[in-house]
């Protein structure tokens, strides 16, 4: 396979040298593309419209918010993912940084860039699902919980962005999710493995005790930082959720979508 499409070159993955799109999912995939475009432009004039607001507000608070609203957007989107309080300065400090990341991954995927597509998992899904598994197992938690992580092998690998070989860079997208995941959620991780390729994000699991979460399962608790992850202002997750909350909220979209 072996095609172009919203600009962006597809290929399929080469384990799996058979495998076509077929018209729906072809149609899937163009409109998830176009998503991930709006995503990270609404990302990126949210959190300027925001940052104006702020030194508006510096001089007059009154006039900041008459002229730019409440932000609400940003704030939700900035606690929820990115666990930031805005009220503390050290935190507000850091939009600066996530800006110009979301910027970097709207100019990224602008134009055009190379997608591969099949039935895919990558190295450490494999060995965190195995690993995972027979801890279930240690822990007298019963075959049917242990078989939950191996599943997760197949079915949770959304994507990945190729790190060596021949391919460096390359956004790996997984058909699985291509054929039951809506537009919106496919773009979500569009955006995911484009932070990792232009932005140099990273899957954030360290917790603000200082230990790590090695579960694998970073989205579990990333909703207003559940788990108490310090460093998001680098994780690709953070993008992937944040912007397409801020989409969803700018443009009023329903929340399946």
């Amino acid at each position: 396979m072996d095609k172009t499409i919203e600009k962006v070159h597809v290929t399929n993955w080469s384990g799996d040298p058979f495998l076509k799109l077929g018209s729906t999912s072809k149609a899937k995939l163009a409109m998830a593309i176009r998503y991930s475009r709006q995503i990270v432009e609404d990302s990126c004039q949210l959190l300027a419209q925001y940052e104006h607001a702020q030194i508006v507000a510096s001089v007059d608070k009154q006039m900041s918010k008459d002229y730019f609203g409440k932000q609400t957007i940003v704030k939700e989107a900035m606690e929820k993912y990115f666990g930031l309080d805005l009220k503390q300065p050290a935190d507000k400090a850091k939009i600066a940084t996530i800006r110009m990341k979301f910027g970097q991954i709207r100019s990224g995927i602008a134009g055009p860039f190379d997608l591969v597509v099949g039935y895919i998992h990558d190295r450490d899904d494999v060995k965190t699902g195995i690993k995972d598994a027979f801890s279930t197992l240690r822990h007298g938690k019963g075959l049917k919980n242990a078989w939950k992580h191996i599943k997760f092998i197949r079915e949770g690998t959304e994507g990945w962005v190729s790190s060596s070989g021949t391919h460096v860079g390359r956004i790996h997208l997984n058909m699985d999710s291509v054929e039951t995941y809506s537009e919106g959620k496919i773009a979500r991780i569009i955006v995911h493995e484009a932070s990792h390729k232009f932005a140099n994000t990273d899957d954030v699991d360290l917790l603000d005790d200082g230990t790590y979460d090695g579960s694998g399962y970073k989205w579990d608790g990333l909703k207003h930082n559940a788990k108490g992850y310090v460093g998001l202002e680098n994780n690709a997750d953070s993008y992937a959720w944040g912007g397409r909350l801020m989409w969803k909220r700018k443009r009023n979209l329903p929340s399946g979508i």
